[in-house]
């Protein structure tokens, strides 16, 4: 049996810099991945944002699932978006 991916947009239609990724959250968050950084983005002093988990992303299922624009990035361990300056991985959150 073959489902189709679900597309991911390169931008939120809100103008939000990370609205488009949410299904991709809420797709790692059902397969029992708890977010460690409150359920939210945080953004370092230079910008760059990131979503954590706190376990490793399933990076084979979100490829089965997903269809990615050229501007999202998967790695082993993470998913960038380098349009937005954001990353979803397995994080801690903020350090002290």
């Amino acid at each position: 049996m073959h489902t189709e991916k679900k597309h991911i947009l390169s931008d939120a239609l809100n103008q939000s810099g990370t609205g488009h990724l949410l299904p991709i959250i809420d797709f790692l968050k059902v397969q029992g991945n708890e977010p460690s950084t409150g359920d939210q983005f945080y953004y370092y002093r230079d910008g760059n944002g990131v979503y954590g988990f706190a376990q490793p992303l399933d990076v084979a299922a979100l490829r089965a699932q997903f269809e990615f624009p050229s501007s999202i990035h998967l790695t082993a361990t993470s998913v960038h978006d380098i349009r937005h300056f954001v990353c979803i991985t397995q994080n801690s959150g903020p350090l002290p």
